[in-house]
């Protein structure tokens, strides 16, 4: 039977407005499952698998190690199989109330939360088995996309390629998409083929292995006409989405705009505002998941002859009753309210509106001078920052010099990499006309000379660049602050955990900071003085926790007012930016504020995105 989209699309909204009340009471009790049960089991997995080998932060290259080990393979699995067996759990709940309007039963919330429950094991094993297939179909695809990598972009620093973006960029660019556009067609072949798995598994009783095979022979040939639908449904519900919250959202910032900074006035209109974005989004989200899976049963209905067999409501447990749910329900609600009321007294209370925050220049001010000069490290003064971030390593005879790259591509255009190129060649180089014509005199400048041109002026935030192994850069750095009297002036970072600890140990007079890009376990227990960390990753919770174990958090690279403000708000300690003197005529405009338009404006921040009430004052 093939029936057109639009019967299709009407008979599954007919069925999701006879039970909208058990569908949303099954989504809100799920949404709930999965915020107490899957970030707890990913924490606790990722513990157990690295706490045994004495690891709390694992980042960078460490990172890369630990999945490409067994202990990461079977991480990666288990997660991926857990997440896909509670997406499967929600579905089986769905699909049982989906049945239920299609025969005109009487189902329950718990009913179905019960149902979905009752399938845990097999489902478990399900969304495992999915995982290592998925997983051995990308295969092919990750070798074809490092392949492309070595091919296109392993003679030169990445840098270069994303700076100057040659032929070879475009064309590991187009070759990267095709080759990801092609795995998106496997998958979705893969996804449309095992559609019906889950409703095998759980209403014909099948084993995992015979679901798949049995979803894999009834999908046959029917490719477009079961995704098709699926497909137009879920554009549907993203477009909805994105035009109705920026719709919400536009108006409520226009509104707020004019509403001043009385925090009587502002504090109201927020929280009305979130709430009706976000119960929108979750409304189109529910409506969308909801419509997905009454298709998926409809499509199934038509490839069994006898009649699909439900379980009876009496198999549910007294303890899941309708009546002890929303009681729960309730309670959860209130606790939910109370601690967002004790959270918010508890953040107001907590507040340092005096708190200092530092500003580095990264690179130098990179934008008015070419990166990791001595004009870069003038201008940075000239702009007001306190720290001035630099990059280091050495030469081929053992000079260590201010340079980010591996070669010299992007800021000279001269193919030679750092390690094969004498200081005195590198000299002779210009490394400034790439940037502008003003800075054509522009030559590689030495560590020394940079802190003897600062010192008394700025403070250094050092960064050991590890482009290729080089044993003596901590030695030779910790040596070159040594001697100039700069300990007290500068910190020392790096991506490199182990190079990072070895200067640590040998240099203990002098602050360190571990860059981290992703990163698994306690960072917050790490033995370095702080932690510096892309802004988005800079959360309350981590800062908070970081401070409470004696650590700083510098974040980067801080450009814009939102992104600022938000980090103004979770307290972080030191803020890397290519516009110091931006940053620096915020923090001071900032502290002309009191503390009621302070908290005005944070509030503000959450819904408009360019504040015209700050702005104006910068």
């Amino acid at each position: 039977m093939h029936r057109p989209f639009l019967n299709r699309y009407k008979q599954a909204w007919n069925n999701l407005r006879k039970k909208v009340k058990p569908v949303v009471g099954f989504e809100v009790w799920f949404s709930l499952i999965y915020a107490v049960v899957l970030a707890p089991f990913t924490a606790w997995l990722l513990n157990k698998l690295l706490v045994p080998g004495g690891q709390l932060a694992v980042s960078n290259e460490d990172i890369i190690t630990f999945f490409l080990s067994p202990l990461g393979v079977l991480f990666i699995l288990l997660s991926i199989a857990f997440f896909l067996g509670l997406a499967f759990l929600e579905q089986v709940g769905l699909m049982v109330i989906s049945l239920a309007a299609v025969e005109g039963r009487v189902l329950s919330a718990s009913s179905a939360l019960w149902e979905s429950l009752a399938h845990f094991l097999p489902i478990i094993r399900l969304g495992l088995l999915q995982a290592m297939l998925f997983g051995a179909a990308s295969l092919p695809f990750l070798a074809a996309g490092a392949l492309t990598y070595v091919s296109f972009l392993g003679e030169h620093d990445i840098n270069y390629y994303l700076s100057a973006q040659p032929w070879q960029w475009w064309a590991a660019l187009v070759i990267s998409g095709i080759i990801f556009v092609s795995y998106l067609v496997v998958a979705a072949y893969l996804y449309i083929r095992w559609l019906f798995a889950i409703p095998v598994l759980i209403f014909e009783n099948a084993r995992p292995v015979e679901a798949l095979k049995k979803s894999w022979q009834r999908t046959r040939y029917r490719i477009l006409a079961l995704g098709m639908p699926q497909a137009v449904w879920w554009i549907f519900i993203l477009i909805a989405s994105i035009v109705t919250t920026l719709v919400f959202k536009t108006f409520f910032a226009y509104v707020l705009a004019h509403a001043g900074l009385k925090l009587v006035i502002i504090l109201p209109l927020v929280v009305i505002a979130l709430a009706v974005i976000v119960i929108t989004d979750l409304s189109w989200f529910i409506i969308g998941k909801a419509i997905h899976m009454f298709l998926i049963v409809d499509f199934y209905r038509e490839t069994v002859t006898n009649k699909i067999k439900a379980h009876e409501e009496s198999r549910v447990l007294k303890k899941l009753s309708p009546s002890i749910l929303k009681k729960l329900g309730w309670v959860g609600i209130c606790f939910a309210l109370v601690a967002a009321i004790i959270s918010g007294v508890t953040f107001l209370k907590n507040l340092n509106f005096d708190r200092h925050i530092a500003v580095t220049a990264h690179r130098g001010s990179s934008l008015k001078a070419p990166e990791n000069t001595m004009s870069a490290l003038r201008q940075a003064i000239a702009d007001g920052a306190d720290y001035a971030e630099i990059d280091v390593q050495t030469t081929a005879d053992g000079t260590v010099i201010l340079m980010h790259d591996a070669d010299l591509m992007r800021i000279a255009s001269v193919n030679r990499r750092i390690q094969d190129t004498r200081f005195e060649e590198l000299k002779e180089i210009d490394i400034g006309s790439w940037f502008s014509g003003d800075f054509s005199n522009e030559r590689t400048a030495t560590l020394d000379e940079a802190i003897k041109l600062v010192n008394g002026h700025i403070k250094l935030n050092i960064e050991l660049k590890y482009n290729r192994l080089d044993p003596g850069l901590v030695e030779k750095v910790g040596n070159i602050i040594l001697s100039n009297a700069f300990s007290g002036k500068c910190v020392i970072t790096s991506l490199n955990n182990g190079e990072l600890k070895k200067f640590r140990k040998s240099f203990p007079e002098v602050k360190t900071g571990f860059i981290v890009f992703r990163a698994l376990g306690s960072l917050t227990k790490t033995e370095f003085d702080f932690l510096s960390i892309q802004a988005t990753k800079a959360k309350s919770r981590l800062v908070k926790n970081a401070h409470k174990n004696g650590k700083e958090i510098h974040v980067w690279t801080v450009n814009d007012l939102q992104t600022a403000l938000s980090m103004i708000e979770v307290g972080v300690d030191n803020i890397i930016t290519d516009k110091p003197d931006f940053i620096r005529n915020l923090l001071r405009t900032w502290n002309d504020f009191t503390d009621t338009e302070k908290i005005a404006l944070w509030l503000r921040n959450l819904i408009i995105e360019d504040d015209p009430a700050l702005v104006a004052e910068l």
